[in-house]
């Protein structure tokens, strides 16, 4: 069963936290890791364990993170990451039910680089399996698309349809008190 706690500056686990983000997201598509763990925005930051093999008084295993904010209706999973040596055996699945039982009213959304916009094949597998991974953990398709930092992204949810219009004005009630802060 996986276990997640708070990340905070004073957690002993940030170092892997910090180098599975530096190493999960392109410098394009990450913000200061000292934004994350500010309080300027309430966010839920999260680092997953498993017990190896189950035993009791076994060392919880680093697995990955999520980075999420809700607010209202809406929770929008910004990052999330899974080890790269344990993926493809369900971590990232139980990762999302977690998130999933702690928000069970809200509409939760995630957003993943268009396939169209890849400049490779290799660039197009990595994000057509993560669009499809997505799509087996119930999100669907919406008809949200948007740039930030030069990337353009798709917004896929869980849980019901997010407009537009909804996701907008998420963004701007929450970076409405960050200066100079821009949203999607």
């Amino acid at each position: 069963m996986l276990q997640y706690f708070e990340v905070t500056k004073k957690s002993p686990w940030l170092p892997q936290v910090k180098a599975l983000y530096e190493s999960a997201f392109p410098a394009n598509e990450r913000i200061p890791i000292k934004h994350l763990l500010d309080d300027k925005i309430k966010r839920e930051f999260w680092a997953f364990f498993d017990k190896a093999d189950g035993a009791s008084g076994a060392t919880p295993m680093f697995c990955g993170f999520s980075n999420s904010i809700t607010h209202g209706s809406i929770t929008n999973i910004v990052y999330f990451a899974v080890v790269p040596e344990l993926r493809s055996r369900g971590y990232g699945s139980q990762i999302l039910q977690a998130i999933r039982r702690q928000h069970p009213d809200t509409r939760i959304v995630v957003d993943i680089e268009v396939e169209e916009d890849s400049k490779d094949a290799e660039e197009l597998e990595r994000r057509n399996r993560r669009r499809d991974f997505y799509l087996r953990n119930g999100f669907d398709s919406s008809p949200v698309d948007y740039v930030w930092q030069g990337e353009h992204y798709r917004l896929l949810s869980a849980g019901g349809i997010v407009t537009e219009k909804e996701f907008r004005d998420f963004w701007k009630e929450i970076l409405k008190n960050v200066p100079g802060a821009k949203y999607p």
